[in-house]
Parts: C-alpha cells; structure tokens; sequence
C-alpha cells in the first residue's frame, strides 16, 4: 500500500517538474484554447445568423427546424465565448505569467 503511494507521489512529482520546466508552452497552450474558444463562438454566431439570413422565409412561417437550427447555433456559440471568458478570468495569473516570460 505505501509502496503504491509512494509510486503514486514520485509519478505526480516527475509530471509537476515536466510542466514547471516547460511551463512557458505550457502558458502558451491554454492561452491560445481559451482565444479558440472566442473563434469557435463568434464564428458559431455568424453561421447562426447565416443560416437565419438565408432562411427567412421559413422561419416567418414559424417552421421549427430553421428556427431551431438557428437558435441552437447562436446559443452554442454564446456558450463558447462565456466559457472562454470564464477560463480567461481562471487562468489570468497564468497568462499575466505568460507575457513576462
């Protein structure tokens, strides 16, 4: 049983090194997934907007699989940038770390 432990612990500290020393990469990577989630959410919006736009007529004769479809696009996208904006503001130490590395 400590045996494991002990294993568990000297893994858990080879990884924790592993990430101190490569930790301006390490910065850089969630950096540039928390700004992925902003493109992935605005361009979610446009094609919701898109897909509004170009089926207008379906959507004023109150057919639900446009509209669904549109609403669907626009929420998944407005998901995105909240979610991007909640890890900017978790990881903000990390990314103020990052820009003075």
């Amino acid at each position: 049983m400590t045996e494991t432990k002990n294993q568990s612990i000297t893994e858990l500290n080879n990884i924790i090194k592993e990430v101190i020393t490569d930790a301006k990469n390490f910065s850089k990577d969630i950096a540039s997934s928390i700004y992925m989630n902003y493109i992935a959410g605005i361009m979610a919006i446009l094609f919701g907007i898109q897909t509004g736009w170009y089926n207008i007529p379906y959507i004023t004769q109150l057919d639900p699989v446009p509209t669904a479809l549109v609403l669907i696009q626009i929420f998944a996208g407005s998901m995105l940038i909240i979610r991007g904006y909640t890890l900017q503001k978790k990881y903000s130490r990390l990314l103020n770390l990052k820009n003075k590395l």
